[in-house]
């Protein structure tokens, strides 16, 4: 696969895809200059910056691609993209500023010469140049935020984007980072200005402060380290080397170890290798002579025996150098002599990405290869970088990472700063990381690239039938074993895969093949897979059509096999991979022309989608319902209209939003009435049902529930699980709970659990999630817990991330009703976090009002007193769930500061439970009110309001509850006596 562009004959200047970092550096101040010298010494100005052009750039690795008038624009990366393409960049705009600041114009009112600069990396599609356009033509946004910012640069300033410089920022020292505005970006873009080249001191602490994913496992490795530190300070020397590929950690895992040796008293002297950019001989060894402020010995490998010797005598020392892959010769001798030593208190340790010197002989005596991090440590890392992520978003980074500490670290980046539209892909391709998997795969021979980035295009995991199909290759050859051993593709964990090891290098790789070839590719793909299911289930490659012919171009197979797959996956209880598909299914119709068969297609996808909405909401779903209503109604008929209309309703139910859901519920019983569509109209009373229990209209709510449940209960088969009725069920079970009714609520929830044939479908979730809320209301604080983490384990099962959230939020507050240990109110708080991205309401003043009673009790106040404002807000959408426990919050924390706001707390806790008929909770209000009381000496009105409360909590059978008021009881009674 070369680099040309497949359709050369229709557009012979278009050289392909590639990975480069841009230098654009202008003339400070050139129109004041132009103003003030004679033309020809303008113009002798002009010779003499392009005559820094030409001697820097090249010198650096560069390429001058266009020069016009004071300014230039140079490309880092062809013919060849290298690692370090970024800081070379970086290292040329050094120099050339330095040569321009030393150009000295001797007239008066002309100021001193200067540069502003912008680097910038990423991928650009490479054409042939004119004499306009320069040597080449980059299109693509990289040459544009390269420009901008240069503009943005002030005099003699070097602006580098973050993701240019990534590591290579310990080579030099620059301002803080800054946050920038670019045009056409959607974010901020981070920038940092290079002012220099860093010394080695400054290098070192670069290198401790540009962290990549926080330390997390290597027990066995870092064991071996310390031990060998131990045998080192007992007077063996040894030399030791930590191998793995870029990014694996080898550094932060040696760090902790030189941490310790200096805590024991060793000296620790450290050095690092550079490649061919800026490399001397013997550098890593001249670094630690001159930290030691000594003159080096003239016989180079004799001399620093003899100094290490002489040091390690003294006290114990421990050699750390960096980047040993990249060492000079020399270095190499020093190293084979300092081997040699014995009986000496010298502990060596290097970092590379070699275990073996000219691949033959190993670099030390002993080597700790590292491996990819296991799911646990991977898990460690993501939570240490983003706590509040949710499991499905930290499952796909720990997937796409392979364990490489590195692409962790890019991954939480991306997804903390709210790159969420691709989930598990470093920010926009970070390019430094990009030239650094690019460099790799320009490495391989010819025939391995090819089928590498034909790989690529397959997948991330390549069934190993269509891999041969495509490429032509047996995967038992040298080539694809190749491959495997440079950590690309191997075998994948099911039989007859292969799999790329990390999904970020895939990615790159992808991205790297031109758009037309991919096209084509795409399309042979999709082709071989039809073939091949022509024969066999069909049903298994949907997904895998649908995304081949997608991106191939071809948009009605695409949207014919999105939709296939979708209701696929929805059949299946797979929430997350049907939301994908129809949304992938929408997108494909939306490039399709315009026509009244499309359009119905569209609405009938997205009501399909609400199914999925209704148990995992999220807003995005919302303006695609509304768009469905308005095709309805202007191209289908009256009862399809009815039905877009009730799905908007029910995906604005799921999403909290009682008000919304009611008003267009009931636009859609009258038009499903006035059709005579009996079944959609029963649909509609138990949605609008569903929607007045959500904002608190018991009454109503339960009127409506009762007549879908008496028609749904005749239209019962047996056969399948009838996820009407049991929401119904459920809902009405709700209902008695709040009122207190525990019995009949339990009742209700058996009846709706006999409803469900698959106790895995997702409406298992939901049954058990509103159980375990029943019973924590009850006070049942074990079994709530244990529904709940039922309720959670289908809610895993079917990736339904709203269902966990809920399940995670009862079990973490019966957790803390259990223990009151604050890890339980941290589970809450996680549980939130998951889903406010979404913007989904649903009884989330739950979430909140636990909350505030969580940390109010922990004494955290201010935590509380946010989470009981949340919960208050929430009264705008009639979701009142929470409110009370709210209330009863912030009556609590007035107690001791404002007596008299306690009351009023308790009052409004006491009319939001009386307007939600809520027996349970009027009980429990009336003992907050009764423990207040006791801490403010009203007895006597405490020991009245604990025997009211008491003898609810006889009636309903809380019996916690009971045991706590006559605990407060025997309070009182100590009080008044």
């Amino acid at each position: 696969m070369s680099d040309t562009h497949p359709d050369a004959d229709a557009d012979s200047t278009v050289l392909g895809r590639r990975y480069v970092a841009l230098l654009f550096a202008d003339l400070s101040q050139s129109t004041e200059l132009a103003g003030a010298l004679e033309a020809e010494h303008y113009a002798q100005l002009l010779a003499a910056l392009r005559r820094a052009y030409q001697d820097i750039i090249p010198a650096h690795g560069g390429l001058v691609v266009r020069v016009q008038g004071d300014g230039v624009l140079a490309m880092f990366g062809y013919p060849a993209t290298r690692e370090d393409d970024g800081r070379r960049a970086v290292e040329a705009a050094l120099q050339l500023h330095e040569r321009v600041r030393d150009m000295h114009l001797e007239l008066a009112g002309v100021p001193p010469l200067a540069l502003h600069t912008g680097i910038h990396s990423g991928l650009v599609l490479l054409g042939v140049g004119d004499i306009e356009r320069g040597r080449f033509e980059l299109l693509g946004p990289v040459p544009n935020v390269a420009a901008r910012l240069s503009t943005a640069a002030s005099a003699n300033e070097i602006l580098v984007s973050e993701e240019s410089l990534g590591p290579a920022h310990r080579f030099f020292s620059t301002g803080p980072a800054r946050s920038l505005e670019i045009k056409g970006q959607a974010a901020p873009m981070t920038v940092y200005a290079v002012h220099g080249r860093a010394g080695l001191a400054e290098h070192l602490d670069n290198l401790e402060r540009y962290r990549y994913a926080p330390f997390v496992g290597r027990r066995a490795e870092s064991e071996l380290l310390e031990t060998r530190l131990a045998e080192a300070i007992a007077g063996r020397s040894h030399c030791l080397a930590v191998a793995a590929p870029a990014g694996m950690g080898k550094t932060r895992l040696i760090e902790r170890v030189l941490a310790n040796a200096a805590a024991q008293g060793c000296r620790v002297v450290r050095g690092y290798c550079e490649s061919d950019l800026g490399a001397e001989p013997l550098q890593p060894f001249v670094q630690i002579v001159e930290s030691l402020s000594r003159e080096m010995p003239e016989k180079a490998a004799d001399g620093m025996c003899g100094l290490f010797a002489q040091l390690a005598q003294q006290t114990p020392l421990v050699v750390f150098i960096d980047d040993w892959q990249w060492a000079d010769e020399l270095s190499k001798q020093v190293l084979a002599a300092l081997r040699r030593l014995r009986d000496c208190r010298l502990l060596i340790v290097l970092a590379t990405r070699d275990a073996k010197a000219d691949g033959v002989f190993p670099v030390a005596n002993e080597t700790i290869a590292l491996a990819p991090l296991g799911d646990a440590e991977a898990a460690q890392a993501i939570s240490a970088r983003l706590p509040a992520v949710d499991p499905f978003v930290a499952a796909e980074i720990a997937r796409r990472a392979g364990g490489n500490p590195l692409y962790v670290e890019e991954l939480c980046h991306s997804t903390a700063r709210g790159d969420t539209a691709a989930v598990g892909r470093p920010r926009g391709n970070a390019g430094w990381l990009s030239h650094l998997v690019e460099s790799r795969v320009q490495h391989l021979p010819p025939a391995q690239t090819e089928l590498v980035r034909m790989a690529a295009v397959i997948g991330n995991v390549i069934p190993v039938w269509l891999f041969e199909t495509i490429t032509c290759t047996d995967t038992d050859s040298d080539l694809v074993r190749g491959l495997a051993e440079q950590d690309f593709i191997f075998p994948g964990e099911l039989a007859g895969t292969l799999r790329f090891k990390h999904g970020v290098a895939r990615d790159i790789i992808y991205e790297s093949v031109g758009l037309h070839e991919r096209q084509q590719l795409h399309l042979r793909i999709a082709q071989a897979i039809q073939r091949h299911s022509a024969a066999a289930d069909h049903d298994e490659a949907l997904e895998a059509l649908a995304y081949h012919f997608g991106a191939g171009g071809d948009g009605a197979s695409a949207a014919r096999y999105a939709e296939l797959a979708g209701d696929k996956a929805l059949k299946a209880s797979a929430l997350d991979r049907a939301r994908a598909q129809y949304r992938a299914a929408l997108a494909a119709l939306d490039k399709l022309p315009d026509s009244s068969e499309a359009a119905q297609r569209w609405v009938s996808i997205v009501q399909r989608l609400g199914m999925v909405c209704v148990f995992d909401p999220s807003r995005s779903e919302l303006a695609l319902s509304t768009r469905a209503v308005h095709l309805a109604e202007q191209f289908a008929d009256a009862a399809s209209i009815a039905r877009a209309r009730y799905w908007h309703s029910y995906i604005s139910y799921s999403l909290g939003d009682a008000r919304s859901a009611i008003v267009h519920g009931e636009r859609a019983l009258a038009e499903a009435e006035a059709i005579g569509d009996e079944p959609l109209a029963i649909q509609i009373v138990a949605t609008l049902g569903e929607s007045h229990v959500l904002a608190a209209h018991y009454e109503a709510g339960l009127q409506l529930l009762d007549r879908a449940i008496e028609v749904k209960r005749r239209h019962r088969s047996g056969r399948r699980t009838n996820v009407g009725l049991v929401y119904s069920l459920v809902c009405r079970a709700y209902v008695l709970g709040d009122r207190g009714r525990f019995e009949q609520a339990h009742e209700c929830f058996d009846d709706a659990l006999d409803c469900i044939v698959d106790e895995t479908h997702e409406i298992a979730a939901t049954l058990h999630g509103w159980r375990s809320a029943v019973l924590l209301w009850q006070g049942r604080w074990h079994e709530a817990r244990e529904t709940a983490v039922m309720s959670g384990r289908i809610a895993e099962a079917t990736r339904s991330l709203s269902q966990l959230s809920i399940a995670q939020a009862i079990a973490g507050y019966a957790q803390w009703k259990i223990e009151r240990a604050p890890h339980a109110i941290q589970a809450i708080v996680e549980a939130t976090d998951w889903i406010a991205p979404r913007e989904s309401g649903l009884f989330r003043s739950f979430n909140h009002g636990w909350l505030a009673e969580g940390f109010m009790a922990m004494g955290r106040r201010e935590e509380a007193r946010h989470h009981a404002a949340l919960a208050l807000r929430r009264v705008r959408e009639r979701d009142l769930i929470g409110v009370a426990m709210a209330y009863r919050a912030l009556a609590r924390d007035a107690t001791a500061r404002r007596p008299g706001a306690a009351g009023r707390y308790i009052e409004q806790a006491l009319r939001v439970a009386r307007e939600r008929d809520s027996a349970h909770e009027i009980a429990v209000t009336r003992l907050c009110a009764a423990e207040i009381a006791i801490d403010q000496g009203r007895a006597e009105q405490a020991m009245a309001l604990i025997d009211e409360a008491a003898a609810a909590f006889d009636t309903m059978r809380m019996a916690w509850h009971l045991d706590e008021a006559r605990r407060l009881r025997s309070l009182a009674v100590a009080v008044a006596a």
